[in-house]
């Protein structure tokens, strides 16, 4: 490999390449340091439990107990820890090793593509999306170098339709066509992963690095340019991700999980940064990479036997950072960069849905656990993303435990007699490294005046705060029951089925819905109250904070999922003073009415979609027999005696779809089903034709023209 994608031996962050190993020794220093303090909390946290459980002496059962608790408590200090030290980071303002600090302006730009794979997403969104980076881009002179492709794996006839009218209208607002393209996989096979290792095949030689959006990303033309520049000068870089924050939330629980999210995240993403360097993470979005190296080193294995564990990998990302690294590049987080946003779910169910679907990814790579390259640091991200999901049926496990011993202990008649100060220390400490991080995170806003006000002020941010920590506390318990239960599901070979996420939204769930999804939970918890009082009134009360979310779930989930309540508390600086970008001029609007009509009545979008099918010279004559069959059956008895499957073979096929288009406005409408003769007096009424065509000279403002 030689030119550009060779990843030569540059240390850019200290000048020169007879200090690489000054670099790397420093940073072996500060992992050393942040797994000391880690050890050290947790330690401590080790030894006043097992002085609670060994003052009444020692059996399996407190032994297992304490092991299960020390694996814990070493991921709660873990987390603690990275804070910490990201409060030290930010409280120095001054940290040398960061990819940011190569940024140079002035170094020229490369040929990048911007893709945003969507699957049935929503498409005022994915288009408006792309039109504020393209506009962004355009407005700073920057457009040549970046070309924008759609790529879809939409199965359903509505969406599909669409996208291609949508990408035809975003074209010719923005005089876009020829960069920005629009692609739709027949087959979606391997989902996301699939989505974006097809584009590679096919297009990726015609650009030196990708930008990976997903559907509700948002990325300034600023950010985007950077993210060029700073591949361009540090050439061992082969993926550089961004910390995106979030925007756009309508709901009380998308409102807090934003306003928690802008104000606790600059800590740890600045602690990750500290420890993780070049060995960082990937997250499938806001990010980009490196294309030759990623198509020659990230393709993905299938896992040993049968999903949900085995098959198709489903949480690429990791994956595919781990492999970047074992192939020798470099993976950083540029977590200072300003102009990278996302959406979030609205509610509490949309939000737990897709745990699911994180939780059985994430679950795979326990096989990377066994494999021999990956590198130490990305398998420490991937224990990272299993113990995310299955701390749940750990804790649980705990707690289990814990009342087995306790009902051992009162049906013998023992006295309880826990060492009063190591109890209270321990207590202590656990609310230290819980709790910590977000008084952490209060005083380095404090420190900055300009940011605070930015929030809406000392009071509003400290009211946030104490409401964000008790919805928090009361969202606990019921995600830990979710995620036990999605572990459970999948060990026993349950599979979660990929649906579209819902990202956005202020109706909020119905209450049948609510009550529907969550009556278990309730239940559950006034059954394990009644034990738990049943074993000790003690056990009762340790665990009353577990309960109470339990029994509160069903409330908390319908209000919370609720927009325009408690609107003056959680705002964040992209609330009040959003960036140009965030400010839309104009919502990006849709037709009205059903698409696939639309894609086959409209001239000028019958026109688009047909160009858009791919010509089969060798199209079997059963396949054409089959649609034309179809056609037939749609022009007599009207498109609801369709299903999903046949209005898709239809559209496939761009020859079918011109004749349909021909037929409907030629033929008489006593000879077709009544739908298509009110179809087409609706289109007469309302029709307004494209500028395209309004500006063709000698041409006519009427459809049957333009038909022609």
């Amino acid at each position: 490999m030689s030119g550009p994608d060779r990843p030569v031996r540059l240390v850019e962050l200290v000048g020169a390449t007879e200090l690489d190993e000054a670099f790397k020794r420093k940073v072996r220093q500060r992992r050393w340091g942040v797994m000391l303090v880690t050890l050290g909390v947790a330690g401590i946290g080790l030894w006043l439990f097992s002085d609670i459980l060994g003052s009444t002496g020692w059996s399996p059962l407190k032994v297992a107990e304490l092991c299960v608790f020390g694996l814990l408590f070493a991921t709660l200090s873990f987390g603690f820890t990275q804070a910490f030290v990201g409060f030290l980071v930010l409280a120095e303002d001054h940290e040398p090793l960061k990819i940011s600090n190569t940024l140079d302006p002035s170094t020229p730009l490369a040929p990048t593509a911007v893709v945003m794979p969507v699957f049935n997403e929503d498409v005022a969104t994915v288009f408006g999306n792309i039109r504020t980076l393209y506009r962004s881009l355009q407005k700073r002179g920057e457009l040549d170098a970046f070309e924008f492709y759609i790529l879809s794996d939409s199965t359903s006839s509505e969406k599909l339709v669409e996208e291609e009218m949508a990408w035809a209208d975003l074209c010719r607002q923005t005089n876009g066509f020829g960069r920005i393209h629009y692609r739709r996989r027949k087959v979606p096979v391997n989902r996301k992963s699939g989505n974006i290792a097809d584009f590679c095949r096919r297009w990726g030689h015609r650009h030196r690095y990708m930008v990976v959006l997903d559907a509700d990303s948002v990325m300034t033309g600023e950010a985007v340019a950077s993210l060029v520049r700073l591949m361009e000068v540090n050439q061992r870089a082969g993926i550089i991700q961004t910390m995106p924050k979030l925007i756009g939330a309508e709901t009380l629980f998308g409102r807090i999980q934003q306003f928690a999210s802008r104000l606790y995240s600059p800590l740890f993403a600045a602690g990750l940064n500290f420890w993780q360097q070049g060995s960082g993470n990937y997250w499938g979005h806001n990010a980009i990479l490196r294309v030759s190296p990623f198509l020659t080193s990230c393709s993905l294995p299938v896992l040993p036997g049968r999903e949900p564990l085995g098959g198709r990998i489903l949480s690429h990302d990791f994956v595919e950072a781990a492999l970047m690294r074992d192939a020798g590049w470099e993976v950083w987080f540029a977590y200072d960069l300003d102009g990278s946003y996302e959406g979030l779910p609205p509610n509490l169910t949309e939000y737990i849905k897709r745990d699911r679907r994180w939780c059985q990814g994430n679950l795979q790579h326990v096989w990377f656990m066994m494999a021999d390259r990956v590198p130490p640091i990305s398998r420490l991200h991937l224990i990272q993303g299993i113990m995310a999901y299955s701390s749940a049926p750990l804790l649980v496990l705990f707690i289990i435990f814990g009342g087995i011993q306790a009902a051992l202990d009162h049906f013998r008649g023992h006295a309880s007699t826990v060492p009063l100060p190591s109890a209270i220390v321990l207590a202590l400490l656990t609310l230290l490294v819980l709790f910590g991080p977000k008084g952490l995170s209060l005083l380095h806003l404090f420190s900055q005046p300009h940011l605070l006000s930015r929030f809406g002020g000392v009071k509003r941010v400290v009211l946030g705060v104490i409401f964000e920590t008790l919805f928090s506390v009361l969202t606990a318990p019921l995600l830990i029951w979710f995620h036990t239960r999605f572990v459970l599901r999948n060990l026993a070979g349950q599979q979660v089925v990929w649906n579209t996420q819902t990202r956005m939204g202020g109706k909020g769930p119905r209450w049948t819905a609510t009550l529907r999804e969550y009556w278990p939970v309730p239940v559950a918890g006034i059954l394990f109250a009644v034990v738990g009082w049943w074993i000790s009134p003690l056990y009762f009360v340790w665990l009353i904070p577990l309960f109470l979310g339990l029994w509160l779930a069903i409330p908390v989930a319908q209000i919370s999922g609720r927009a325009g309540l408690l609107k003056k508390l959680f705002q964040t600086p992209e609330e009040i003073d959003p960036p140009r970008e965030l400010l839309s001029d104009e919502p990006f609007q849709l037709r009205p009415g059903s698409q696939f009509v639309h894609a086959i009545l409209d001239p000028f979008y019958n026109a688009v979609h047909v160009a858009l099918q791919r010509d089969r010279f060798k199209r079997q004559a059963e396949l054409n027999h089959y649609t034309c069959d179809l056609a037939a059956k749609l022009l007599t008895e009207g498109p609801s005696a369709l299903s999903e499957e046949e209005k898709r073979a239809v559209l496939g096929d761009g020859s079918v779809m011109a004749k349909l288009h021909t037929q409907i406005w030629r033929t008489p409408a006593r000879q077709m089903n009544a739908f298509w003769g009110e179809a087409l007096a609706a289109y007469r009424r309302d029709f307004r034709p494209p500028d395209i065509l309004r500006e063709q000279p000698g041409g006519s403002d009427g459809p049957e023209a333009a038909a022609a």
